[in-house]
């Protein structure tokens, strides 16, 4: 059964099904605003590594650190047992209502999520 978890995030966050995918990492699903995000959480001897993450405060809607990724949504896990990350960008030209949205398809490569 999911877990929610706060994380400073206007919705609850939740750990996703299955947590952990083959490649040791678990992922938290968010909505820190407008856009569903992705957290992942790196194993390392002292538990997690530090994302350095930086969420929603009330007043700036920047959420960043290394593996929070906003409007993105996690696809899988695949057939080799790792989930995929879905990232998602609006160039917001001439606004964000009719910019251009594409999206890139990020894989762990060992250290980081790569194209």
């Amino acid at each position: 059964m999911p877990i929610t978890v706060d994380a400073a995030t206007e919705e609850p966050s939740r750990f996703d099904h299955p947590a952990t995918d083959a490649t040791g990492n678990t992922i938290v699903l968010s909505n820190p605003g407008r856009y569903d995000g992705v957290l992942v959480l790196i194993p390392n001897t002292d538990g997690f590594e530090n994302i350095d993450y930086q969420g929603y405060n009330g007043t700036n809607q920047h959420f960043s650190g290394k593996h929070a990724y906003y409007y993105a949504q996690l696809i899988g896990p695949g057939v080799d047992g790792d989930y995929t990350i879905r990232q998602s960008n609006n160039d917001c030209v001439p606004d964000c209502a009719t910019g251009t949205i594409t999206t890139q398809d990020l894989r762990w490569d060992g250290s980081d999520y790569v194209p």
